[in-house]
């Protein structure tokens, strides 16, 4: 318990110990700063001991932070993939197909043009086949943790390309050259966690001989409750 230090003892407290009634003792206010600054901790693991000290920049004195993103692609769950296709007046087509898993993909669709494009990105499809990409872990140390999410180029099986659209635009202008960016920018405000075990597909029609880029940026994360 602790009281109010007397008027005439400045800046101090009167502690005493629950358990032993007759053990008081006067500290003062920087006492009991210090030792609850001593004992800050965090804990980056669940075993004993996985816990250290939380430090701030000794420059600013300003607590320094990861992005929750940031911290995935440390911990190994971040993952990448780009591919680029030269697209002629015609529509080529990516499938994005997630696992039967309650670890969910936090994805980011990214798209550039040469020209002007419309892109589609729906939800549902039954595609099959296609070219596999390469799916990159982005923590290259070690032996890199593979992705569950599987991406294809230009699917051919199937009937539907599903019947949700989840991204719909079309942006640039024919016989401009100058890149255009669709979808990307903040998480925050573009990223989609992706339904388990369902196909997505990823669709850029163009109106002129142009290059398209696809980069999809994703990490995979298990709900904490």
């Amino acid at each position: 318990m602790i009281k109010k230090s007397k008027p005439h003892i400045k800046d101090r407290v009167l502690i005493e110990d629950s358990a032993e009634r007759n053990r008081k003792k006067y500290v003062t206010l920087g006492d009991i700063e210090e030792y609850i600054m001593g004992k800050m901790k965090a804990r980056w693991g669940s075993g004993n001991n996985e816990i250290d000290d939380v430090r701030m920049d000794a420059s600013t004195n300003s607590l320094q932070t990861l992005t929750y993103e940031h911290h995935e692609i440390h911990s190994g769950s971040s993952f990448h993939v780009s591919n680029v296709q030269n697209v002629d007046t015609t529509t080529f087509k990516w499938m994005v197909t997630t696992p039967d898993s309650t670890k969910y993909a936090h994805m980011l669709f990214n798209v550039e043009c040469t020209g002007e494009m419309l892109l589609l990105v729906t939800e549902g499809a039954d595609r099959t086949g296609g070219d596999a990409l390469v799916e990159i872990n982005r923590n290259r140390v070690g032996t890199p943790t593979a992705a569950t999410v599987v991406v294809t180029g230009t699917p051919t099986g199937g009937t539907t390309d599903g019947a949700t659209t989840i991204l719909t635009t079309r942006v640039g202008s024919t016989g401009v050259g100058s890149k255009t960016l669709s979808g990307g920018g903040s998480r925050g405000s573009n990223e989609y966690v992706l339904k388990p075990n369902t196909k997505y597909i990823v669709s850029v029609t163009t109106y002129a001989d142009v290059n398209v880029s696809l980069e999809l940026d994703w990490y995979e994360h298990t709900d904490k409750h």
